[in-house]
């Protein structure tokens, strides 16, 4: 009878003992959680992003920032097929609108937070362009250059759709669209012209300065394509995603965006 007694008491322990184990994992997993924090920024933020994160962290020194950085319409499909980042910052207001549509964006958090430019580009090495005074001149070379132009995609990554903009208000789209190269990001539309395989390119003006193997020819005129608008907003209000968007939107913060060559709203 006492070693039949004895057997359930140890059953009984092993599943309390089971029990404990289970509950201190689970308990390791929710702390790592909290921990964690993701942003999904385009790549034309990835200078400056990766800057924030350095000071954030020096503030936080516990908490895990993880971003991804890809064109904004790979980013906002992710979202709409279920990923599930702490915070979005996209390159236009179109696939932000797309995500509020679909119910997936914390609306009250969704701000103007970033404003951009275009300009043409070159290497650094090219001799035979040089920076161009006007209009005119930036349109006979686009026009004539023997080299094909590389672009963003024009269709959905929100650098290519406000270049196509820019190229049909100054009326000469449909005699250059079949010599663009297109790219699914606009750092790797630079990285053609850094390299040397495109002769010229259009890309933010926050890319070109971040680039020492280009050199900027042109600034596009603003009034001739739609305003470049990054909205940013949340997807969660976890203690820790709050904390990480307001370090976002501090004066300090935007100082930094403004010496990568973005505009801030003061």
């Amino acid at each position: 009878m006492n070693t039949i007694k004895q057997f359930f008491f140890k059953i009984k322990t092993l599943i309390v003992i089971a029990f404990f184990l289970l509950m201190i994992s689970a308990s390791g997993f929710a702390s790592q959680k909290n921990k964690y924090l993701m942003i999904y920024a385009p790549a034309s933020l990835r200078d400056a992003v990766n800057e924030l994160i350095i000071l954030y962290k020096e503030k936080y020194p516990t908490q895990v920032i993880k971003p991804v950085y890809m064109g904004t319409s790979q980013l906002a499909i992710q979202i709409k097929n279920g990923a599930n980042p702490d915070v979005f910052i996209s390159a236009n207001s179109k696939w932000m609108d797309y995500l509020e549509r679909k119910q997936l964006i914390i609306k009250k958090y969704r701000i103007n937070y970033l404003y951009n430019s275009l300009v043409g580009i070159t290497k650094k090495e090219n001799n035979q362009l040089r920076k161009i005074k006007d209009i005119k001149s930036f349109k006979k070379i686009l026009l004539t250059t023997k080299s094909r132009i590389s672009l963003a995609m024009t269709m959905s990554v929100p650098a290519g759709i406000y270049t196509k903009n820019y190229l049909e208000n100054i009326d000469i789209w449909k005699d250059v669209k079949e010599n663009i190269v297109e790219s699914n990001n606009v750092r790797a539309a630079m990285n053609y012209v850094s390299r040397g395989d495109l002769d010229l390119g259009i890309v933010y003006y926050s890319d070109a300065i971040s680039e020492n193997k280009i050199k900027i020819i042109y600034f596009l005129e603003e009034h001739y394509h739609v305003k470049i608008v990054y909205p940013l907003t949340i997807l969660n209000e976890e203690k820790e995603t709050l904390i990480f968007y307001n370090f976002l939107i501090e004066k300090n913060s935007k100082s930094i965006m403004r010496k990568w060559g973005f505009k801030t709203n003061r």
